[in-house]
């Protein structure tokens, strides 16, 4: 029955309608019953003994007429039924007035709607049976309690809120969510309705967030143009809502409602609260094992549903060609046909694609299996007589076979019989915008393999069908089984949708907006990789303003010195290192001196080290194991002699101690000769222009204000001595985050220079263990991704980090970033040919393609051409 676990063949989709031969013709039955229904009038043509022919023809004209009128349909109908839709209002309700119906004739002239006649709706139902009432009634909500739905007429229907699953469509797990939840209703054991809202997000609750995310942050031209920026993408974007409906009671079990039609409606059930509450409880309590994220729906919940429907519009009118819900034009379409393989998320994806508000819904009547083997066999015998009676063979056989595989599998338990009606609708506040969105999700799904057409009466019926627990439209009851339930839900998780955490810019998939927040992951910890021209420093520099302006402290180690205009504009300091003290010895004051030298000796290695290598340009050295524990306790005899001194020791008392304590201990000729090695290496660091910046009291201290240190200039000047003051900075930064300064971001840009050095990694990978533990998160850059991704170092680092950011791979090294970063074939393809800005952020379970968005301000402080910022942007106070 599949070809693949992701795409199947659509069983009972061949069909071959009954014909009968006359003449040369093969004609459906429909236009055989109209013929017969008009052959009382063509034999009394012939009887009149007209002149000539004239009775036989038109007699014979007659009945062709009649034959065919029977053939052509209109929006999936017959046509005589249609034109008998057109007139629908005179029965219909046709206006709905905050829950109160009437009958009207309402037409569009010149994109202004008219209503004129109208009246209550209790004169015209007084003539109508009873049974037939619940049909021409607009039902009336109440909400009774908590995820109980009553409809007058109709009964109680349980309502669910469903979150969806924050994962790509084109995944495993998607589909095994889309089956997971098709068993899980499957153990309620009554029909089921799925609804899903695509709508605009609450400018004014995504605003009150963003105020209660940076109410510590100064009122500043930045923080007002960050806060339009949120307010206004989340207006003019459409997020995604799934509710589920319990309806019990209101199927047979053959799947068909009892409302459908107005030969069942005598059949018709109303549930009781009770019978509601049963239902709603059982799918709650069992959701879990499933692991399916569902809740009662409360009222705020069913409100928000119907008011998109007739249900609980404050006004909605239908007429010809009109279907006005609220303030927005409304328009339907209804599925015929299905395709003939179904992918998995073929419906969300059309919806997405339209990017058009509306409703989508899908219905699922469970069949009771002994009910289907016998509409199979008689669907069996059908396809045979029409076969012999001059069908097409080929189609015939083709629809005989498949149903004789469905029986087979019935009867092995393979398949679960059921009945699915899929209607969507779009809407927008101009008719002519709610037609085009239309024929977009029509075009979409058509490129599916779906058969849609438009509908637009009886009445408010078509609009019932997207209403919830209201029955659907007859036309579109497909016979089916579960495993194509699962893979047309209408449903798909929103990843990064916490408005509550900053913004970061726009899901591709979707167009949501994409919050996120590295506090909320079970370390705080990022990688932010891309290669050259990616956009890793805007995307890395967006994420910092908006973290920082929570009132975080931020450090940024910035080798190429461009952090300057972030630095200034959230009030923070930027230093320049060369110009500025960098003390290596500092972090020992308040320590212990074992650990005083613990932490030192890995920057004095880097300054004394052997050469072992060239990497961009600067040698990497490291001292052999033996120099270092010799050297680790010489540094704790050194800071056992300074522990009561209270100005921190500087380069030049370390050098004195091991030039004259040292020396004079008895060593073996090598020791000595080590000794005098590594002390006149260590020399160099406190003579010249070096000792500017190693040898004297730091100039800074990491405290609460951000702080970014550039290293652009000192790279120049002093390019082999960088990695000494990469190590300088971190072991400053790790002792700081030992001191307890609240919640701390540690920006390592262009990481790979650190990852590829023994020593100053060894340091960050110190620094990353201890954040976690301290309440900080360091964040590692890097657009040289082949050397982050090709150290031990870098690759332990992306594997422990709770949140990734992978933007733009040259092909090269696609492969090994895969391989790294757990990336999927759909990612891949979104980040390789590099588009400016897009990556996919990895985030604890969650994962979406995402577009940063940085905004018209922190673009101005990202540019990384920018030499200075824009007084206007910056925080009160920065200097």
């Amino acid at each position: 029955m599949s070809q693949s676990p992701r795409s199947i063949r659509v069983p009972l989709n061949v069909d071959a309608q009954f014909r009968l031969a006359v003449g040369p013709l093969l004609l459906p039955v429909r236009a055989l019953i109209v013929v017969a229904s008009v052959s009382p009038l063509a034999y009394l043509l012939l009887t009149l003994r007209l002149p000539g022919l004239w009775g036989a023809a038109a007699a014979g004209f007659l009945l062709a007429l009649a034959a065919s009128f029977g053939l052509p349909e209109r929006q999936g109908v017959w046509l005589g039924t249609h034109l008998a839709y057109r007139h629908a209002w005179r029965l219909l309700p046709s206006t709905v007035t905050r829950g109160t119906a009437a009958h009207a004739l309402v037409r569009d002239l010149d994109g202004s709607i008219r209503v004129s006649g109208e009246r209550g709706s209790a004169s015209v139902q007084r003539w109508v049976p009873r049974r037939w009432r619940p049909l021409l009634a607009v039902p009336a909500p109440a909400t009774d309690a908590r995820g109980l739905l009553r409809l007058a007429p109709g009964g109680h229907r349980g309502v669910l809120v469903l979150q969806g699953p924050p994962v790509s469509l084109s995944s495993d797990t998607y589909l095994e969510w889309c089956a997971a939840v098709i068993r899980w209703v499957g153990t309620v054991d009554c029909p089921v309705q799925f609804l899903t809202l695509m709508t605009h997000h609450d400018a004014d609750r995504v605003g009150d967030a963003f105020d209660r995310r940076v109410s510590g942050w100064p009122h500043t031209p930045l923080r007002d143009i960050e806060r339009v920026l949120a307010s206004t993408l989340a207006e003019s974007t459409l997020g995604l809502r799934h509710y589920v409906v319990l309806a019990p009671l209101s199927a047979g079990d053959d799947g068909v409602p009892h409302l459908s039609t107005p030969w069942r409606a005598a059949r018709a059930r109303h549930a009781t609260a009770e019978d509601a509450q049963r239902a709603l409880q059982s799918a709650v309590r069992t959701a879990a094992a499933f692991a399916i994220d569902v809740r009662a729906a409360d009222r705020d919940d069913i409100a928000a549903l119907l008011a998109h429907t007739p249900l609980g519009a404050s006004r909605a009118m239908v007429g010809d060609q009109v279907l006005h819900i609220g303030e927005r034009h409304h328009v339907v379409l209804t599925t015929t046909r299905l395709p003939a393989t179904l992918e998995v998320g073929a419906v969300v994806d059309a919806m997405t694609r339209a990017h058009a508000f509306g409703i989508a819904s899908l219905h699922v009547f469970p069949v009771a299996p002994a009910v289907a083997r016998k509409v199979l066999h008689r669907r069996s015998s059908m396809l045979l007589h029409a076969e012999r009676q001059g069908a097409d063979p080929v189609e015939a056989q083709v629809a005989l076979q498949d149903t004789t595989d469905v029986v087979a599998a019935l009867a092995q338990g393979e398949v679960r019989p059921c009945r699915i009606a899929l209607t969507v609708s779009v809407a927008h506040s101009a008719r002519d915008l709610a037609h085009d969105a239309a024929e977009r999700l029509g075009a979409v799904l058509a490129a599916h393999g779906f058969r849609t057409t438009e509908v637009s009466g009886p009445g408010f019926l078509p609009a019932l069908a997207l209403a919830p627990g209201c029955p659907p439209l007859a036309r579109s009851l497909v016979l089916t089984s579960d495993s194509v339930a699962a893979r047309m839900l209408p449903c798909l998780g929103t990843p990064f949708a916490d408005i509550g955490a900053p913004l970061l810019g726009v899901n591709v998939l979707n167009g949501t907006p994409a919050h996120f927040s590295v506090w909320a992951q079970p370390n705080h910890n990022l990688v932010v990789v891309g290669s050259s021209g990616a956009g890793k420093s805007v995307a890395a520099k967006t994420l910092l303003v908006r973290h920082v302006m929570e009132n975080v402290a931020a450090v940024v180690i910035d080798p190429d010195s461009e952090y300057q205009s972030v630095m200034h504009a959230v009030g923070g300091r930027y230093l320049e290192l060369g110009t500025e003290a960098l003390n290596p010895l500092a972090v020992a004051v308040g320590t212990s001196p074992d650990a005083a030298a613990a932490m030192v000796l890995p920057i004095l290695s880097v300054m004394a080290g052997d050469d072992r290598g060239v990497r961009d340009g600067r040698p990497i050295r490291r001292l052999p194991d033996e120099d270092q524990g010799w050297l680790h306790g010489e540094l704790v005899d050194f800071f056992s002699a300074r522990e009561r001194a209270a100005p921190a020791a500087l380069m030049h008392d370390a050098v004195d101690h091991l030039q004259t304590h040292a020396m004079s201990r008895t060593l073996t000729d090598r020791e000595r000769d080590r000794c005098r090695i590594i002390t006149a290496r260590l020399r160099r660091f406190t003579q010249g222009r070096r000792a500017a910046v190693f040898d004297r009291p730091s100039t800074f201290a990491v405290d609460g204000q951000p702080i970014a240190v550039g290293l652009r200039s000192f790279a120049m000047t002093y390019g082999a001595d960088l990695t000494p003051a990469l190590a300088v900075l971190l072991t400053a930064i790790l002792d700081a985050l030992g001191r307890g300064r609240g919640r701390m971001i540690v920006v390592v840009d262009e990481a790979h220079r650190i990852t590829s050095d023994p020593d100053a990694g060894e340091v960050l990978g110190q620094l990353v263990r201890q954040a976690r533990k301290h309440g900080a998160g360091v964040w590692m850059l890097s657009q040289r991704v082949e050397d982050f991704v090709r150290t031990d170092l870098g690759r332990t680092l992306a594997a422990t980090s709770s949140s990734k950011l992978v933007l733009g791979t040259e092909e090269a090294v696609v492969d090994e970033v895969r391989d790294v970063f757990k990336l999927r074939d759909e990612e891949v393809a979104a980040i390789s040919p590099a588009v400016p800005g897009r990556g996919v952020l990895l985030a604890g379970p969650e994962r979406a393609v995402v577009g940063v968005l940085p905004g018209p301000a922190i673009m101005a402080l990202a540019d990384t051409r920018t030499a200075g910022v824009a007084p206007g942007l910056l925080r009160a106070g920065a200097g």
